[in-house]
């Protein structure tokens, strides 16, 4: 159960993320406030399928607007914040400003509204595997927690240039973070952005329907609902602490092809109906021992057979009660 006084803030609650963390500490019985730019819960009513979304206290939130920030966390007494909102890799590469804006800007005015409260306040971030860049490059793949940085899009500069924010703020004004970096999240809620494929793929095979994954090769895969916990564990964690910390979430290695043949055995009606690419998607695959458990305590790492049949089941019932639309 949560515990007495504490009240979280998630920002970016309208996307997969988000949404999950909102469920899970719903479910806790934690006081929390969600916030996105638009009120948009579909996701949430997904992964709770069905839950009604009234008794979500929504607050719309611009995070590019810094006094609409500090406001929002010094007027409800904000003790933790998960900070999720952001522009995925296709967004930011169509619209680089804009991208910066959202990405960098939004996280440097969570820190300044952290900064305000002038107490502690727990405070998780995403950053991502993208801050490694392409897994052809050094170190071939392999990456740990304090692996070099070498982003090649513009969304994994921004990423990057956000662990530094939380760097600058932990050495000049004592402000504890722990940022996150998520590989290949999958499951229920997960519709969008470069790496979403896979969990297209399984809602196909549960409609009946084709698909094809863009890409091949070899993936870290995390199960939507352990990488929320990860986040809630981070922010309760920062709460305690003055360093600025940033850390890989741990998975489940696959290849692409194995894991098509592992949603067709759980669903054999879909053989024939899901084809992947060839070329190798862009992000390492293989993770050195993470640090993370030392930090949150226990860290959920779903095995993927589990994960994929509880995501298919999901989707079953979504479809079934027409949460979701058939093929």
């Amino acid at each position: 159960m949560a515990s007495t006084g504490e009240h979280f803030l998630v920002t970016g609650a309208a996307g997969c993320i988000g949404a999950w963390t909102l469920r899970l500490l719903l479910d806790s019985g934690a006081t929390v406030t969600a916030s996105d730019l638009v009120n948009d819960l579909r996701r949430f009513q997904l992964i709770s399928l069905g839950r009604a979304a009234g008794e979500i206290d929504f607050v719309s939130l611009d995070v590019t607007k810094t006094q609409d920030v500090v406001e929002l966390i010094q007027d409800r007494g904000i003790t933790h914040v998960v900070h999720l909102a952001g522009l995925q890799i296709p967004f930011c590469a169509a619209n680089p400003p804009l991208g910066a804006a959202v990405n960098v800007g939004g996280t440097i005015n969570i820190f300044e509204a952290v900064k305000a409260c002038k107490r502690r306040v727990g405070l998780a971030y995403a950053s991502s595997v993208a801050v490694f860049g392409s897994s052809s490059q050094p170190p071939a793949g392999v990456v740990g927690d304090s692996s070099p940085l070498q982003p090649d899009t513009h969304y994994g500069v921004y990423k990057a240039a956000n662990e530094g924010t939380a760097r600058i703020y932990a050495a000049g004004d004592g402000i504890g973070s722990v940022g996150l970096r998520p590989f290949v999240v999958y499951g229920p809620g997960r519709d969008q952005g470069l790496t979403s494929d896979p969990t297209h793929a399984m809602l196909a095979a549960a409609r009946g329907a084709p698909y094809h994954i863009k890409f091949g090769g070899n993936l870290l895969l995390t199960y939507a609902p352990d990488c929320a916990r990860a986040f809630i564990g981070a922010a309760r964690a920062a709460a305690d602490s003055s360093e600025a910390i940033c850390l890989n979430v741990p998975g489940q290695r696959t290849s692409v092809a194995a894991l098509v043949d592992l949603i067709t055995e759980f669903v054999p009606e879909a053989a024939g109906l899901l084809t992947f690419g060839t070329t190798p998607i862009r992000f390492p695959s293989l993770l050195a021992a993470p640090a993370l458990p030392a930090v949150t305590g226990e860290v959920s790492n779903c095995p993927l057979g589990e994960g994929v049949q509880l995501t298919i089941d999901h989707f079953r019932k979504a479809l079934s009660a027409g949460i979701l639309p058939g093929p």
